[in-house]
């Protein structure tokens, strides 16, 4: 948990907040680093496994957010100045 705390924010983007949807590679770097693991003995999950189900999206998802971010900044500029 240390290691998510100290992570954060894990992108500038805010649109883009989540280290395992929208930046699945943060979240493979967290659990690499702590040796973190799958504590369910049923059904055992990789790290690799949990986050290649999010790569897809978050690779779609990035352009996106990018332009939704660019826009909000840039909004928030012509109302202050």
């Amino acid at each position: 948990m240390m290691a998510y705390h100290d992570g954060q924010p894990f992108n500038d983007n805010m649109f883009r907040p989540c280290p395992m949807l929208e930046n699945p590679e943060k979240l493979r770097k967290m659990v690499a680093g702590t040796q973190a693991h799958s504590t369910d003995l049923q059904s055992p999950e990789s790290v690799e496994h949990l986050c290649a189900k999010c790569d897809k999206y978050a690779e779609n998802w990035k352009p996106v957010a990018e332009k939704l971010w660019e826009e909000r900044k840039a909004e928030k500029a012509a109302k202050q100045g």
